[in-house]
């Protein structure tokens, strides 16, 4: 009998095991689907408040806020953690609820006073609700209570531009820069401001030198025409595919190289031109006065993908089967991964067909600029943002990402990287189930 239960024990705790091994190699993955499967089993096999929690993180984290209120609220009537109420708060606002919102942020504050998290929320929610004395004043809270001082940063800058007080919001965001941050909201943030302050030749020389537009003259003039509260965007609502073709898609890149066989594509009038430059413009100022949302999780490490050895044969020789299966391999991306390694960071592209060596290229600009084509593709339902924030996530190497996808549905991504660089390219084979291809990009230091 001894025996028996000890059998059973070890069976347990083998079974534990390896589902904490999983959830792990989901989180360094940032495999959200992966995540909220096993989450979901843990449900159904015992419904817990941790796990709704940690399950609706995740639901979060995808975006997917309906799922993730839906998980919550069966918990809410009798929970008493802070860290819950401030998630739910986040999600009711992220959906346009603000007044909720506030309700369970005074909750989740009210069972604890140093929530960090909750009183940058409740700044941010008062910020929607333009309370701007109230949201200044939790913004506050948040510091005090050692909540991240850079978002906290980041959040006064957006609250001073609201007020117009550019010259503060200047102040803020300087701090963020010569700390070295240089995503693209802080770059955009910061040239919004040295517009607004009229510091003309300033904003362009800072838009050249950090790329932010190929029309720096046209992005300006523009960028001197918006208010700050048309400039901030509160609540991100993914755009659609089409959407993302139609607001990335440049003109220079249509007279580019797309495809291998050196087929070349006339560039069009120049009143189109002028067109997509302010659809492209229209996508830069998405980025400006962007509020610091993002909860504190600690769901995504920076690390890269585990992927699996796999071979993919091809069995077709005759030309006509060849047609056929580059005509299939038109490949769509499920998935992208960013991470990074003691030597390299690594970018992971998850795709339904094989890439094959005639759907991309590499190319290097400079040793610290590198431009990565990618074509016949189809985007994730999320799109462009989608790759460039995860790629732009792994920031260790990485100081600068930007995209463009084209009407012939090819996708360019310029990657700038912080030292010179060489990228070392290979298939990675098929992902953990078995059901996608993986195809990485690593790069390294040429000093390592």
């Amino acid at each position: 009998m001894l025996f028996v239960a000890v059998g059973c024990q070890n069976s347990t705790v083998r079974y534990d095991l390896n589902e904490q091994q999983k959830i792990y190699i989901h989180e360094t993955t940032k495999n959200y689907g992966g995540l909220i499967e096993l989450y979901k089993q843990r449900l159904q096999r015992s419904d817990i408040e941790d796990t709704r929690y940690k399950l609706a993180q995740v639901y979060y984290l995808s975006n997917d806020f309906e799922a993730a209120k839906r998980t919550l609220t069966p918990v809410l009537n009798k929970s008493k953690n802070d860290n819950l109420f401030a998630l739910y708060a986040h999600v009711e606002s992220k959906m346009g609820n603000n007044d909720t919102a506030l309700e369970y942020l005074d909750k989740a504050i009210a069972i604890n006073r140093k929530n960090g998290e909750a009183y940058n929320i409740k700044g941010i929610v008062l910020l929607k609700k333009k309370q701007y004395d109230a949201a200044r004043y939790s913004f506050s809270l948040a510091r005090e209570n050692f909540y991240d001082e850079n978002k906290v940063t980041n959040n006064l800058a957006m609250l001073s531009i609201l007020n117009k007080d550019y010259n503060e919001a200047y102040k803020h965001l300087n701090i963020l820069y010569t700390k070295g941050y240089r995503d693209q909201t802080i770059l955009h943030n910061l040239l919004y401001t040295l517009v607004k302050l009229n510091k003309m030749q300033l904003a362009k020389t800072f838009c050249l030198r950090h790329r932010l537009s190929n029309d720096p003259e046209i992005l300006i003039q523009e960028l001197k025409q918006i208010e700050p509260v048309d400039a901030i965007k509160f609540n991100e609502i993914t755009p659609a595919q089409s959407d993302n073709q139609k607001r990335y898609t440049t003109e220079k890149i249509a007279s580019q190289q797309v495809s291998k066989k050196d087929t070349a594509v006339k560039p069009k009038k120049e009143t189109n031109s002028q067109t997509t430059a302010k659809s492209e413009i229209s996508a830069k100022l998405s980025n400006v006065a962007k509020l610091e949302t993002e909860t504190d999780q600690k769901i995504a490490p920076r690390q890269a993908a585990v992927t699996n050895s796999g071979t993919d044969t091809n069995p077709s020789t005759s030309k006509q089967n060849n047609q056929v299966n580059q005509a299939m391999a038109s490949s769509t991306i499920l998935a992208v991964r960013s991470g990074e390694h003691g030597k390299f960071s690594r970018i992971t592209f998850e795709t339904v067909n094989q890439l094959g060596k005639k759907q991309y290229l590499i190319e290097k600009i400079s040793p610290t600029e590198f431009k990565l084509s990618f074509y016949d593709v189809t985007l994730p339902t999320a799109g462009i943002n989608y790759i460039i924030n995860r790629i732009s996530r792994s920031d260790r190497d990485f100081a600068n990402v930007t995209g463009t996808f084209t009407a012939e549905k090819t996708l360019i991504l310029q990657i700038k990287t912080k030292q010179n660089s060489i990228v070392k390219d290979f298939d990675a084979g098929l992902n953990s189930n078995g059901k996608a291809h993986c195809f990485a990009f690593d790069f390294y230091l040429e000093n390592k």
